[in-house]
């Protein structure tokens, strides 16, 4: 992008962030006015359209839902908001996501996690699996945005919606031809060029949806299509995770020993250090393990199909059947150049020659360290992804007071990697390497010391290729009655019978030694040099070019690219079984003059599980390792109560209420035997097969004011009382309270079931509390004079704050929980003419607690990303657009510690589209 664009897009920001400060005095004042503009404004002949239209739909299903739902619509068929659906979800009150390669990909609700948020697809529970996913959580960079007309996300349980949220249910909707409510033809067709000014590249996007009906509209079909592509960089400093050494620890018979140089992980020297004191700060100064400049390239294509049919031969009956199908590719190569000797036992030759240490954060903030191993890496991976879904969904009235709805479907994602490899040359302990973070500590200098360019220090010592892979697949059959006792009162009654099955594989090769011809020293004729200079920001003095593998020169060089992979055992299933019964009473009727509406019901469900895995068996003198593939079963049952009220005093108020008990099954992961015995030392690692879910009492209340067409402000407050926790502990267990069978003991003399051994596992722990608060305001500026009435606002802030117990690590907030998050959009449309910006931010937020190597926990610092879009309708059946993503070029900031040390800092740069739009 030249500079001239670049400075367009920051004044055209800036103006429109000038504007929203101007507007600021004069909303608050016309504030006191609102109640008689709403007078003006609750004429039912105005009429309003495009993303003001949208708004409108969405609040009307919040305002009529008994629980507590938020909606997000297309503006048009086939026009979504947002070019990403989760991006589109985070506008939502409590809603954060998690961007992977300058996209978002996982949701979180109300400070919990994607594994306790469940995803339905025309009303059928969904799992989208992309790459290397493994858990129960929904990737919703699999679609494009163009394929689903709205998205609800039910914060609130009642007892027809199906158990396995402890956060929410978010329902997305494909296009339906009657949803048109016309007959004959329908047609929309969009393009867009997208351009990113890190990849400087141009990629398309297209879309297009056809619909029918016939005049009667008691039949039609749709189809439609969207394809795109992405080519984001991602530059990075990263340090993978910090460590440090040990200059006294703590030894029972001697507590005043110290650790000589050279052993563990401490360094073998330290030519500035006179005192016993400067040797003790560097030898328990934290170090970056691996540190490094990287860049991401990466390709991505993606493809998607919908196919409707729908059958509506009276008001009585209506049949639907929806198909769905998406492909996700992605190829991404990343080459770096690191300083290797502190990952590895090497560190012990390292020798300290100038330092200083950053006593915030007891790590070095410049160091000169000889005697250093320097590595290239490089590497290559494809993941292929695909997801299938045909659902049947029927409803009929039977009488005036009897109706019934009937579902059917079937899903399947499988997720594959078919290529992964990894190569790695590295030069001999023989390089002095220089950090520097004084300047910026997210931002470092990296000096080798030597010409990275050339390949003549440099050896191939590691060459790894792998593929692998998962399937999910989803079967359901669900049905339910409702009967209308009496014009205010309803009876439900339903059940569902599911099916999930989840398996992994794999198989891999690892050459760690080449040898033979395999073996290359020298490696230019097997290297090319990168320049990365314009995907970071490193601080003049850092090689930013340098040599590295080059993977097709391998491929084609080396002997063992070609070997059969050997199986890893990585494989492992988990089949289960899931059964619900429900009992609901839906109400609304009236009670001194207020409207009261609401559901109270009971489910009931039971849970099988079926998890296999292998576990290796370690024993005898010498130890002799065997493998066995081990199947072990779980059952649990829960029953379900949940209540809903909404009471409405005035025509424009609405207090809602409600609470439930909610359940969420364990991770994938989590549930695989799969491990290790070692029945001569008596210890066990695995996973825990028998694991109960996640349980919680979930408690909400609300107040909402709608004080004019387009207009919000509401207030929600909500508490979720986890009863447990699924955390690590290692403890003192009978084998045969482990669901492992006693054929892995081997026959060992003494062993069997009563053997207490030492376990690292799963387990259901202690529990927590989670409480949070959510203010929402929205509100078109139709009480300004002339062309600020225009403009509008909608946006959203929520405080969450929770604790857990993390087993013997103790408490602390729970992973993927912002304490604080805010969205905001500030519009404008007149005419054929419309404007909007968005920002988005979320507070830091854990990843993992307890860190590893030491570090307390590792984390992400808080992010704000701003969007932008403005559109112009050519005509009535053609309009043009303008998009910006990410306009700040906001970084990804990941630490490990309180103390903040860096672990990754990476940004994927703005995207700028133009589009064109064409509908009939």
């Amino acid at each position: 992008m030249s500079r001239s664009s670049h400075v367009t897009l920051a004044s055209s920001a800036s103006a429109i962030a000038l504007l929203a400060c101007a507007l600021t005095p004069q909303i608050a004042t016309a504030q006191t006015a609102a109640p008689a503009a709403q007078d003006e404004t609750q004429v039912d002949e105005v009429v309003v359209t495009g993303f003001r239209s949208s708004l409108q739909r969405a609040l009307n299903i919040k305002r009529n839902e008994a629980g507590a739902v938020d909606a997000i619509l297309a503006e048009d068929m086939a026009d979504f908001p947002d070019q990403n659906l989760a991006e589109a979800i985070q506008r939502l009150p409590g809603v954060t996501i998690d961007r992977v390669n300058g996209q978002g990909t996982t949701i979180s609700v109300r400070g919990l996690g994607s594994d306790f948020t469940r995803t339905r697809i025309n009303g059928l529970e969904a799992q989208a699996a992309n790459g290397g996913n493994r858990n129960r959580s929904f990737d919703f960079s699999m679609f494009a945005s163009e394929l689903f007309n709205s998205i609800r996300v039910r914060k609130t349980q009642s007892a027809e919606i199906e158990e396995g949220s402890l956060g929410a249910t978010v329902d997305l909707q494909t296009g339906r031809p009657l949803d048109f409510n016309e007959p004959g033809i329908r047609s929309a067709l969009s393009a867009q060029a997208s351009y990113n000014d890190l990849s400087e590249k141009t990629i398309p996007r297209l879309a297009g949806l056809l619909s029918w009906s016939n005049e009667d509209q008691t039949f039609g079909a749709l189809i439609s299509v969207a394809y795109s592509e992405r080519a984001p960089i991602l530059g990075s400093f990263n340090t993978t995770r910090w460590q440090s050494g040990n200059a006294n620890p703590t030894r029972p018979t001697n507590p005043s020993a110290i650790f000589p140089y050279g052993v563990g992980q401490n360094f073998g020297g330290c030519i500035p250090c006179t005192t016993t004191a400067q040797r003790d700060a560097v030898l328990s100064a934290y170090y970056p393990r691996i540190p490094r400049y990287t860049m991401g390239q990466t390709f991505e294509d993606r493809l998607g199909m919908t196919a409707a049919l729908q059958w509506r031969p009276s008001e009585r009956t209506e049949v639907d059947l929806d198909l769905l199908w998406s492909r996700f590719n992605s190829e991404t190569e990343s080459p770096n150049m690191e300083a290797w000797s502190f990952s590895r036992a090497a560190v012990n030759q390292v020798v300290v020659s100038a330092y200083e240490i950053d006593q915030s954060r007891n790590a070095f903030s410049y160091g000169v360290f000889n005697n250093m191993i320097v590595a290239a890496e490089n590497g290559f991976t494809r993941n292929e992804s695909n997801f299938y879904q045909a659902s049947l969904n029927a409803r009929h009235d039977f009488t005036d007071r009897l109706r019934g709805t009937l579902k059917l479907g079937v899903n399947r994602s499988e997720a594959r990697t078919p290529l992964n490899v990894a190569y790695r040359f590295e030069t001999g302990a023989n390089s002095t390497f220089t950090y520097d973070a004084r300047g910026n500590n997210r931002q470092p200098l990296l000096d080798y010391g030597f010409d990275v360019t050339s390949g003549s220090r440099f050896t191939l010592v590691n060459a790894t290729r792998s593929n692998g892979g998962g399937n999910f697949e989803n079967n359901v059959a669900a049905g339910a009655l409702t009967y209308d006792w009496t014009d205010s009162i309803s009876f439900k009654a339903g059940g569902e019978y599911r099916t999930y099955a989840f398996e992994t594989f794999g198989l891999a090769r690892a050459i760690t030694t080449p040898t033979g011809a395999d073996r290359i020293v020298g490696v230019d004729r097997v290297g090319r040099v990168v320049d990365i200079s314009r995907a970071v920001n490193a601080p003049a003095g850092t090689a930013t070019r340098f040599i590295v593998p080059d993977i097709n020169a391998l491929a084609n060089t080396l002997s063992i690219y070609n070997d059969p992979l050997v199986q890893n055992r990585s494989e492992r299933e988990v089949d289960e079984t899931d059964q619900g019964l429900f009992l609901q009473s839906d109400f609304n009727t009236t009670v001194g003059g207020w409207v009261v509406r609401g559901n109270a019901g009971i489910r009931y469900a039971t849970t099988e599980v079926t998890a296999k895995g292998w576990q290796t068996v370690t024993s005898g003198t010498p130890p002799v390792t065997t493998y066995n593939y081990v199947t072990t079963t779980n059952e649990y049952s829960d029953t379900l109560p949940s209540f809903n009220l909404a009471i409405e005093p005035r025509d424009d108020l609405v207090i809602r209420l409600g609470a439930a008990k909610v359940m969420s099954r364990p991770t994938l992961g989590d549930l695989t035997p799969g491990g290790s015995v070692a029945p001569t030392t008596l210890t066990v690692s695995y996973g825990n097969p028998l694991l109960n879910p996640f349980r919680a009492t979930n408690y909400d209340a609300s107040i909402e004011w709608y004080f004019q067409n387009e207009g919000l402000l509401a207030v929600a407050v909500f508490r979720k009382e986890i009863d447990s926790f699924i955390t690590s502990e290692t403890v003192p267990i009978r084998y045969g309270n482990l669901g492992l069978p006693l054929e892995l003991l081997q026959g060992v003399q003494g062993l069997g079931a009563d053997t207490i051994f030492q376990v690292t596992r799963r387990l259901n722990g202690d529990g927590g509390t989670l409480d949070g608060i959510e203010i929402q305001y929205q509100q078109p500026f139709t009480f300004l004079p002339g062309f600020w009435s225009n403009f509008g606002f909608t946006g959203n802030v929520t405080w969450v704050d929770s604790e857990v117990t993390y087993g013997t690590a103790g408490k602390n907030r729970l992973t993927g929980q912002s304490k604080n998050t805010a969205n905001a959009t500030l519009y404008y449309e007149d005419g054929p003419f419309q404007a909007r910006i968005s920002a988005a931010h979320r507070s830091q937020y854990l990843l993992s607690f307890p860190g590893a190597n030491g570090n307390s926990e590792e984390g992400v610092n808080g992010t704000t990303n701003i969007d932008a879009s403005m559109s112009y309708d050519i005509t009535d059946s053609m309009t043009l657009s303008l998009e910006g993503i990410n306009l700040t070029d906001e970084y990804v900031d990941r630490y490990v510690d309180v103390t903040d040390r860096v672990s990754d800092y990476r940004r994927t740069g703005r995207e700028i589209a133009i589009g064109l739009r064409w509908k009939y």
